[in-house]
């Protein structure tokens, strides 16, 4: 805004070269959308066709914002309520004039807020005490202030005209696949379904259909073409019935139905048993994890809707574990990032995730997954920490696998000793005295719980520099000569030489462990390298 002529000026994409400097973009909004905002995910346009008027009703999609103060003006326009300013940090060669006016294109993550700026205590504590009752509304999500920088010295601009929010699809799609995301990461919770999310999130699909079917061939890769049609069908109903006031189980049924038309007589008769579940002639069928995932998903779907039913779904229905984690994910997204429970988007880095996570599944962009293990208890719980495209959600405990009791049993048997290393909390075995070899449990990738598969590995040395072909053919001299496995591995910016075994702790006993581990301790012994303390190298 000019003085002389007092004229609306709109920074989009400012360029600077040379000396940074930083400020901060202040964003007037009336804390009724704010509490939307944090519900939501996003900031700018809106969910709700009846959001609260402020000066945004002038952005459209986007944000109108003042640099590191803002005139009175702004905090009066539109209707009367509290209003809070949204910290953005801002970068570039010059600050530009205090009170100028920027265009911040939206809607834009949450996240990406500095802080937000209450008047006094008393109105943040007002906010504080009204939203906090809202289960939906992280009120602890963004950081809280009280600060007011309002000037007096400009006046309202004459060229202000509203601008319509028209990307309201986009972000009840967003709603849609942030929910989809949060109920995906909510599982990491109970550590039973690692393998199929991880799966999944490595190939998503494009769009609402080929996400529902990727979703439920990571569970259960054996799905017949009718499972998946009868649970596409389903997820692609909830998406057309997104953000519509109540839910008609019929209405629904019918829905689903007319996306199967052309799916045989297999799917009809579904049909025609989901109707009389609903109309209660029959008995609900079984809901176990045994045979038809999809379509026992999709009845679990008909019958718990809303998060708040899969308690009784699972206790109530004996929901298997498969069909209720499918479940979760499908109810999560139709009730949509916004009126979903704070604890799944709260704290911050959780709701970066969700909403990264969200993005890139509509998208059909892989996540990457890392799961590790930063501490193993005495009682050989594991404390892992989960981390979704880089940014960390949550963390837990795992309770040891029964073969893990057995496997240490035969440990002590053998009279060797079992160790927990401070440094990557694994499981060690100790050969002799204090300073003996210890060598590492690990689980292997191939395990699963119905065959149980551990490496025995005993680092031997770092490598600081690329080994020679002569130092290659020791390594596979040795390796024969011990009928044992010697490899590199990477090791943070170099490698390390170690020697492995693997034990199918199925049929595993003390002469076999005590075999493996001679071989290994043979291995070493005739590589003749020096001896380096003891550290964990990437899985």
């Amino acid at each position: 805004m000019t003085d002389n002529q007092r004229e609306l000026e709109l920074v989009t994409q400012p360029q600077y070269e040379g000396k940074i400097s930083s400020w901060e973009l202040l964003v007037p909004i009336h804390t009724d959308n704010f509490a939307l905002a944090l519900a939501a995910g996003y900031v700018g346009g809106s969910l709700k066709g009846d959001a609260a008027h402020d000066l945004q009703a002038f952005a459209g999609n986007g944000l109108l914002g003042f640099n590191e103060e803002i005139p009175s003006w702004a905090i009066l326009e539109g209707e009367a309520g509290d209003r809070v300013l949204l910290s953005f940090a801002r970068t570039g060669e010059e600050p530009p004039a205090l009170a100028s006016m920027e265009l911040l294109e939206g809607p834009t993550r949450i996240t990406e807020l500095k802080a937000a700026y209450f008047k006094d205590e008393a109105s943040l504590e007002n906010f504080k005490a009204s939203y906090d009752a809202f289960p939906d509304v992280p009120v602890d999500l963004v950081q809280l202030a009280t600060k007011w920088p309002v000037c007096e010295a400009a006046e309202r601009p004459t060229n202000l005209q509203e601008e319509m929010v028209t990307r309201t699809e986009c972000r009840s799609e967003l709603d849609f696949f942030c929910g989809f995301a949060a109920g995906l990461i909510s599982l990491f919770s109970e550590n039973t379904f690692d393998k199929a999310i991880c799966e999944f999130l490595n190939e998503p699909g494009k769009g609402v259909a080929r996400n529902g079917r990727n979703l439920l061939i990571a569970f259960e890769p054996r799905s017949s073409q009718v499972d998946i049609a009868i649970w596409t069908a389903t997820v692609e109903a909830l998406r057309s019935r997104f953000g519509k006031r109540g839910f008609d189980r019929r209405e629904f049924l019918a829905d689903v139905e007319g996306r199967l038309v052309d799916h045989g007589p297999e799917a009809a008769s579904w049909v025609r048993g989901c109707r009389k579940v609903i109309d209660a002639e029959i008995d609900v069928p079984s809901l176990a994890d045994s045979e038809n995932i999809g379509r026992r998903a999709a009845i679990g779907v008909i019958l718990s809707h809303e998060p708040s039913g899969l308690e009784a779904l699972e206790k109530g229905l004996e929901a298997g574990p498969r069909i209720r984690a499918l479940v979760t994910v499908a109810v999560y997204a139709f009730a949509g990032l916004s009126r979903i429970d704070r604890s799944l988007k709260s704290p911050g880095p959780r709701m970066e995730a969700v909403l990264e996570v969200g993005e890139r599944v509509s998208t059909a962009a892989s996540v990457q997954v890392e799961i590790s293990t930063f501490r193993t208890g005495n009682d050989l719980t594991r404390y892992q920490a989960i981390k979704v495209a880089d940014n960390m959600v949550l963390e837990r405990q795992v309770e040891p696998p029964a073969y893990m009791a057995m496997l240490i049993a035969r440990i002590k048997e053998a009279g060797y000793k079992v160790e927990l290393d401070d440094a990557s909390g694994q499981i060690g075995i100790r050969t002799g005295s204090t300073n003996g070899e210890l060598i590492f449990v690990e689980i292997c990738t191939q395990s699963t719980p119905e065959n149980p598969i551990v490496n025995l590995v005993l680092p031997i040395t770092t490598l600081g520099r690329r080994p020679t072909v002569a130092s290659l053919k020791k390594f596979m001299a040795v390796a024969w000569e011990s009928s044992t496995t010697v490899a590199l591995r990477e090791l943070d910016e170099a490698e390390e030489l170690v020697a492995m075994a693997t034990l199918l702790l199925s049929t595993l006993d003390r002469d076999e462990l005590s075999f493996n581990v001679e071989r290994l301790l043979r291995a070493s012994a005739e590589l003749g390298v020096k001896k380096r303390k003891v550290r964990r190298a990437k899985n």
